[in-house]
């Protein structure tokens, strides 16, 4: 597979995780509280990056078929996606979307290697047999 043929696509989702109680854990409620007055605020001016999931998806296309592998990633809080690209999380999610991908072709070819053989079964090969008058 030329990997440089894989597209890449990061999709911003709305979180269905609660912010109260889940953005940070320091044990210090003041702080936490602070953070999670903020990210709420964020949200109240339809900030999408306060309170999100990331998904990322490779595609594949080649001819009519398309593969996809994802990843996901929720509870995020960034200033905006290139904020979110450059804090790590990002690539590590192409990987392993890739690497879902990957699983995703590997399946396309056990599939495909089972509906060989059944169709070089006999009964098979005489219903797709013009020659064979049924």
């Amino acid at each position: 597979m030329n990997e440089k043929l894989v597209t890449y696509k990061l999709a911003i989702l709305e979180e269905d995780l609660q912010v109260r109680g889940n953005v940070v854990a320091s044990e210090d409620e003041d702080y936490d509280k602070k953070c999670e007055d903020e990210i709420l605020a964020r949200l109240d001016r339809g900030d999408i990056f306060a309170w999100f999931t990331a998904k990322v998806t490779a595609t594949y296309a080649v001819d009519s078929f398309i593969f996809e592998g994802e990843d996901f990633l929720g509870g995020c809080s960034y200033k905006d996606e290139e904020d979110f690209k450059q804090g790590g999380y990002y690539e590590s999610m192409k990987q392993e979307a890739l690497r879902c991908l990957i699983e995703e072709l590997e399946r396309a070819v056990e599939r495909g290697e089972v509906a060989n053989s059944i169709l070089a079964e006999p009964r098979f090969v005489e219903l797709t047999d013009p020659r064979v008058k049924t």
